[in-house]
This record gives structure tokens, C-alpha cells and sequence, in this order.
């Protein structure tokens, strides 16, 4: 199950699920209705209503074998919704690969895999949408689909960071912050 508190008073308020194994890595829509979660030993990831409380799909990468990882010992360990929400991208640490998927149907639908140079723990977007940020440090232009960039220290050796954040000043403050957990940005407003 996975637990929702209250921030204010520090209690469990809801449970979604149960989902069929323990849960790692998740994101959630910007409107807060639907959770999108890594379990262990799926390649793959479950849905869940955060409204309802129900568990809603589970997705099988199709035509990937699920096998041994580096790290996390889950195969799908890192989850995230493009800004726009239109898709859904999958960490697959087994086969260095990131496996897209079209977040405008449900359940999402699998459309493209992209090969990485290293086993991917978690995925970042820029909040501009343009950029995706595998942890293997590789740089993809999100439309495209192709690796852009490597990121790279001053000495030429390979970047890699599960943790990441992306902040925006103006006038010396920040205004706008992303991180790792790949959260949906669009806020739907409620019709009264």
C-alpha cells in the first residue's frame, strides 16, 4: 500500500493500492489524482488513483527481458512524467534502456525504447520539457529522442547523479524548482 499523510499533522490520511510488491521509486500527476509507481520485480510500473484509493493498472514492458541490475535490485527503479504530462518515461536498469511510453491513454501505452550508456536509477526533466536526465548522465532532447550531450567533469571523465535538481532565479530568488522525482505539472482545476 502506499501511505498518503497529512503534512500538517503528520498522520496517514489515505492508502492506495495494493499494489503488487513493495513500492520504490513514484510520481504523481500535477492535479494529484493518479500515482505512477516502480514495484519490486517488475519491469515496469502500476497505477493508482490517489482519489479513490484503488489500484488501477499494471504495465509489462513488452519485448525486454527483465534481468540482473547493478543497483536498487529492482528492474524498473525510476519513474517520471514528462511536464506536459503526454508521457510516461520508465527506467529499465537491466537493459540500459529508458522505455517511453504514451501517458494520453490509460493504461499508458508503450511506444519507443532508448539505449543509454549505463544502467539509469531515476529520470529528470527540465521544467521547460525539452531535456531528459537519465542518472547515467546522458542528456536526451525529449522530441527527439537522441542523446544530445554526456555529462562530463573537468576532466573529461563521466557524470552520473541520481540526484538532481534544476533551479530558476529571478532578481537572486528562486521561482521554480524540478528534482528527480519526475513530477506532472499540469493542474487541472476543479469545475464547481
Amino acid at each position: 500500500m502506499l501511505n498518503v499523510a497529512d503534512t500538517k499533522t503528520h498522520t496517514v490520511t489515505k492508502q492506495v493500492g495494493p499494489f503488487g510488491a513493495d513500492i520504490r521509486p513514484f510520481t504523481i500527476n500535477g492535479s494529484q489524482t493518479l500515482v505512477y509507481v516502480n514495484v519490486n520485480g517488475l519491469l515496469g510500473f502500476e497505477v493508482g488513483d490517489l482519489v479513490t484509493g484503488k489500484f488501477l493498472h499494471r504495465v509489462v514492458v513488452e519485448g525486454w527481458n527483465m534481468g540482473e541490475v547493478k543497483r536498487h535490485s529492482c528492474p524498473s527503479h525510476g519513474i517520471g512524467l514528462t511536464p506536459d504530462e503526454k508521457e510516461l518515461w520508465l527506467c529499465d536498469g537491466a537493459n540500459y534502456r529508458l522505455h517511453v511510453f504514451d501517458n494520453t491513454v490509460m493504461p499508458p501505452v508503450q511506444k519507443t525504447t532508448i539505449a543509454l550508456k549505463d544502467m539509469p536509477g531515476w529520470i529528470t526533466f527540465s521544467l521547460d520539457g525539452k531535456y531528459a536526465y537519465p542518472a547515467t548522465g546522458d542528456v536526451i532532447d525529449v522530441k527527439t529522442r537522441k542523446i544530445v550531450a554526456s555529462l562530463e567533469d573537468q576532466d573529461h571523465n563521466d557524470v552520473q547523479s541520481e540526484k538532481m535538481v534544476e533551479i530558476h532565479f529571478s532578481g537572486g530568488k528562486p521561482v521554480a524548482a524540478g528534482d528527480q522525482f519526475g513530477l506532472g505539472q499540469v493542474r487541472k482545476v476543479a469545475k464547481n
